[in-house]
């Protein structure tokens, strides 16, 4: 459908969403095409029963929840974007309610995991100095993996400490670097730029293959991945750094507000997951810890 190139290419330049998100959503609007083409039904005769329909049919085709509400979310925003430009009548703006996404806590490793992890990459070399630079800043900054593949070497303050992030919808925040961090970026930047040097290429981004191009955003997700593993880490991935950035911050006594500044969370909604984390966590600690929490058969 050309209105879902469009769409998508609104979502891109008037948006900002991210290449992933956008094709997400291209993935989610081609099945709903499908599935407008086996009802026989129209954009414009759209109603909101063939839009449980499609929910129903989803259901029945093994989708989990999650994966179904994103697929729903896709098309209602996708109507929406057809009933502002006047392509569809207004009464394909349809208000599908389908309950509350379920709540699932994020895998959140250990500080301990996380510490013995790092400490023992050695930093030798360029590869191994830019794999330690990345675990310290997904790890001591919270950022996104599509944000730290786009960090440029003007966003580094390494005097003051402090790096400029740009996040979801090209939002700028600051986020300081931790003594440790610091240390293995200027270890780093050194390493690169001889490889640099040698290559005789240049490149504003920081984190670079040993071609001198930037490093993907896949290529760093199999990085985080595979040194997980090693340590039996099987659920590491670089959105659990992210998390556990926060979640550690927050047993260490930070305030909720200032974590969301620090991940750059527009709504401290999305921020208070974290305290469901604290609380799982502090649970397990004091049913293991306290003796009135043990069950006669283990005194």
């Amino acid at each position: 459908m050309d209105r879902v190139f469009e769409f998508l290419k609104y979502l891109s330049s008037e948006k900002n969403y991210s290449k992933e998100t956008i094709r997400a959503y291209s993935s989610d609007l081609k099945d709903f095409e499908a599935f407008l083409e086996k009802v026989k039904i129209k954009l414009e005769d759209l109603e909101e029963h063939h839009l449980r329909e499609y929910f129903f049919e989803l259901k029945k085709r093994g989708f989990k929840a999650l994966t179904i509400m994103r697929k729903i979310s896709a098309v209602k925003s996708f109507l929406r974007f057809l009933s502002k430009r006047g392509y569809v009548p207004s009464k394909t703006h349809i208000k599908l309610n389908l309950g509350r996404k379920p709540q699932t806590l994020p895998y959140v490793p250990l500080e301990e995991e996380i510490n013995r992890l790092i400490d023992n990459l050695s930093g030798d070399n360029f590869l191994e100095l830019r794999k330690k630079a990345i675990f310290e800043i997904l790890y001591g900054c919270g950022l996104r993996i599509s944000e730290l593949a786009n960090l440029k070497i003007g966003d580094l303050s390494l005097e003051t400490g402090i790096i400029r992030v740009y996040g979801k919808g090209s939002k700028e925040r600051l986020v300081p670097i931790n003594r440790r961090a610091l240390e293995v970026l200027k270890k780093y930047l050194k390493e690169r730029e001889t490889l640099l040097k040698n290559l005789s290429e240049s490149t504003e981004y920081l984190f670079i293959n040993q071609r001198g191009k930037k490093l993907s955003t896949r290529w760093i997700f199999e990085i985080i991945k595979r040194e997980g593993e090693r340590y039996k880490l099987y659920r590491l991935h670089p959105h659990a750094l992210r998390h556990a950035f926060a979640t550690h911050l927050l047993n260490a006594g930070m305030d909720l507000r200032s974590i969301q500044e620090l991940l750059g969370h527009s709504s401290l909604a999305t921020t208070e997951k974290y305290t469901k984390v604290q609380y799982e966590h502090l649970l397990k600690v004091y049913m293991h810890a306290h003796p009135r929490a043990k069950s006669t058969k283990d005194q």
